[in-house]
């Protein structure tokens, strides 16, 4: 018999280095998809907080004559935020945490060492001024306004992703700004203006209606700019059909 001896080769240099370059050209092909597939998640995790906290919201307007809360409970500092106001309704702390808000939240909330929810990273949402602007100055209301007072509840945005911050957090559709006569910097046409940092879920913001729905709007990351969310200067013949801080679009 003749016996047949096969020999056993490697692989070469060559064949080695083209299964390295196809791995290497299919993770930088898949790890960007995985990477969006993730913040997909955050993200639809997150809308799924402003849900709740938006039925949180309309809960409590239930209790209290259809008035929407008071963005806080005094003019000094934030002491009893709207936030807190909002915990016999939702009942969670980390519901106020955005996944995709890298800060996190904060270690200490009560970190002026008083009795007031200060700390920077209570909430990553904020709530729309115009709905619960307390006895102030300006134009704005001097009171938490009534649900008959909405118009619009399908364009009115109530409560949306901002930058880490404390209890009594809020927007009117430009940064910080606490004049509804005056506009941040970059806020052109009526269109808002949000900090950089709060444009986290794939170039967008997530919105929570005044109607109850919750929406993704995609946004500048760039300059914080939204493309099709108006800020409370906007009135309906600039908003048009879009989502707005004005309460009367």
């Amino acid at each position: 018999m003749n016996t047949q001896f096969r020999e056993k080769h490697g692989f070469t240099l060559i064949e080695l280095l083209v299964v390295i370059a196809i791995i290497s050209i299919l993770a930088a092909i898949l790890f960007p998809v995985f990477a969006r597939a993730r913040e997909n998640a955050r993200r639809a995790s997150c809308q799924s907080n402003l849900k709740q906290i938006n039925l949180g919201i309309m809960q409590y307007t239930q209790n209290y004559d259809e008035k929407y809360p008071i963005f806080r409970a005094d003019n000094s500092s934030a002491a009893y935020g709207w936030v807190v106001q909002m915990q016999p309704y939702v009942k969670s702390t980390q519901i106020f945490q955005c996944p995709s808000e890298s800060n996190g939240p904060s270690t200490n909330p009560l970190a002026d060492g008083t009795s007031t929810y200060s700390g920077a990273g209570y909430t990553d949402y904020a709530y729309n001024l115009m709905l619960g602007w307390p006895a102030a100055t300006g134009a704005m209301p001097k009171a938490p306004i009534s649900l008959a007072t909405l118009t619009q509840p399908t364009l009115t945005v109530m409560v949306s992703d901002y930058v880490t911050y404390n209890a009594a957090s809020y927007a009117v559709g430009h940064g910080k700004a606490t004049s509804n006569t005056t506009c941040a910097t970059g806020c052109t046409a009526g269109l808002a203006d949000f900090p950089v940092s709060a444009i986290r879920h794939l170039d967008g913001i997530n919105f929570a209606f005044a109607d109850g729905h919750v929406k993704w709007l995609k946004g500048d990351p760039a300059t914080g700019m939204m493309s099709n969310v108006y800020n409370v200067l906007a009135l309906g013949s600039t908003s048009g059909n879009n989502a707005t801080y004005n309460i009367t679009p």
